[in-house]
């Protein structure tokens, strides 16, 4: 059975924003949902496109600053039936950075692209560019809330094939040229055949320390998606202190969803 979840990132945003977060994520879940017919991959991306657009929603327009005011965007992008990767980090001119990450994979030489190579990249593959500032907005110039988040999709079809996509702004002042776990197979996101999950961290080092997206797919060859994430989010407060969330697609298409950050916006269909 067709199955999509898209989540908006965990962490502690104000109330007031929590609506429109949540609002969002639905109407990235229904662009998503309208793309599953072309298959998981195209609906994962189709989702994370829409969240890059969203200013409330730390990826693309309105990401996290760095410590010079500057918006360096990392995305990531992986298909479970032939283990295919793509990724990007310290983006800052590149509209919309899944589709850097999807061209990073469809040429197939690499996994990661980072910096200014990635922008050449890009602009070599005829991929819309920006000016950076595009990405800065008044609300994050004013740093409404501290700590970093992330959008993500995961999508599996009716053969059992399986994507994951994810893209963010990482965290709020970090130092410039920083990577976080957003762009990393196995630490931010992961797919094998019938089987995905995705992070939405606040702190995205304490999943690259312990891999956690791969653990997650480990864990669900012997148990389902809920008991997966839920365990592995326990995991991470228990070994670092750690917060963020957990999407995940099991193989008998069962979803599971976990946080331990006040708020996560999140939404599923299935068909």
């Amino acid at each position: 059975m067709a199955t999509l979840i898209v989540h908006g990132g965990a962490g502690a945003p104000p109330l007031h924003e929590r609506p429109e977060r949540q609002a969002a994520v639905e109407r990235a879940l229904e662009a998503g949902w309208e793309r599953m017919s072309a298959g998981p991959l195209e609906a994962v991306l189709a989702a994370v496109r829409l969240m890059e657009d969203h200013p409330l929603l730390n990826a693309g327009i309105g990401a996290a600053l760095n410590l010079d005011g500057v918006a360096e965007l990392d995305a990531g992008l992986m298909e479970g039936t032939e283990l295919r990767v793509g990724a990007v980090g310290a983006i800052t001119d590149v509209r919309h950075p899944i589709d850097l990450a999807r061209e990073v994979m469809e040429d197939g030489r690499h996994v990661l692209l980072v910096g200014t190579g990635a922008s050449r990249f890009a602009r070599a593959r005829g991929l819309e560019t920006c000016d950076p500032s595009l990405f800065v907005t008044e609300r994050q110039l004013r740093r409404l809330h501290q700590g970093g988040d992330t959008v993500g999709a995961v999508a599996r079809d009716d053969h059992g094939r399986t994507a994951v996509a994810v893209s963010t702004g990482g965290v709020y002042e970090k130092v410039p040229g920083r990577v976080g776990d957003s762009p990393i197979p196995g630490a931010g996101f992961y797919a094998d055949d019938h089987l995905g999950v995705a992070c939405g961290t606040g702190i995205g080092e304490v999943f690259m320390r312990l891999c956690l997206c791969f653990r997650v797919v480990q864990a669900m060859a012997e148990e389902g998606a809920e008991e997966a994430v839920r365990r592995a989010l326990a995991w991470l407060e228990e070994r670092t202190g750690g917060e963020g969330g957990l999407i995940a697609i099991d193989a008998a298409g069962q979803v599971g969803v976990a946080w331990n950050t006040p708020f996560m916006s999140w939404a599923r269909r299935t068909g």
